[in-house]
């Protein structure tokens, strides 16, 4: 039952330290030591293009290239997962590229505000689900803060932001039912 779990690991590992947190189990019921390997598999998953894997069996290393990225995408679910289970585990997240994920989640929104679950050759994939914006946003404000909604600039470059604007719409325009 769990090897068809396998490619879900992040979410798996998200609920399980969520309730472990929920629970204030985790300091008492692991060592140091193990959380600092958890935190170190979640930043394995990290991809270098921003954003995050669902786990580490896409990750091409030496053999990557342009042909086979497609196969190894950074998910919109997992980002959120592993950054909110990152800092369950108290990590500083000082090892998140953030810039590049930040452009990476500009880059998931599409014209219409939605967004992607995956970007495969520059395009946004996977369905127009209102959760992966609740993601998306999730993502954005874990690694911007309270900063102001704009540009942003990291590390002497502009890193754009999503558009809010066309967000929001996206999110009425979906719970508009006919009558």
């Amino acid at each position: 039952m769990y090897t068809s779990n396998d490619s879900n690991r992040m979410y798996l590992a998200y609920f399980i330290l969520s309730a472990c947190d929920l629970l204030d189990i985790i300091t008492t019921s692991t060592t140091s030591a193990e959380r600092q390997d958890w935190i170190d598999w979640i930043y394995h998953c990290q991809h270098p293009n921003g954003g995050f894997r669902m786990w580490p069996g896409t990750d091409f290393g030496e053999r990557a290239s342009t042909d086979n990225a497609k196969w190894d995408p950074a998910n919109i679910n997992a980002t959120y997962f592993a950054l909110t289970s990152l800092l369950i585990l108290g990590d500083d997240l000082k090892r998140v590229n953030r810039k590049h994920t930040l452009r990476w989640v500009h880059d998931m929104q599409r014209d219409d505000g939605s967004f992607g679950e995956t970007l495969v050759n520059g395009k946004q994939e996977g369905g127009r689900d209102p959760r992966l914006g609740y993601c998306a946003t999730g993502v954005r404000y874990i690694l911007r803060g309270g900063t102001a909604p704009g540009p942003l600039n990291i590390g002497g470059e502009t890193v754009d932001d999503i558009d809010f604007d066309e967000y929001i719409e996206c999110i009425r325009c979906s719970e508009v039912r006919p009558a």
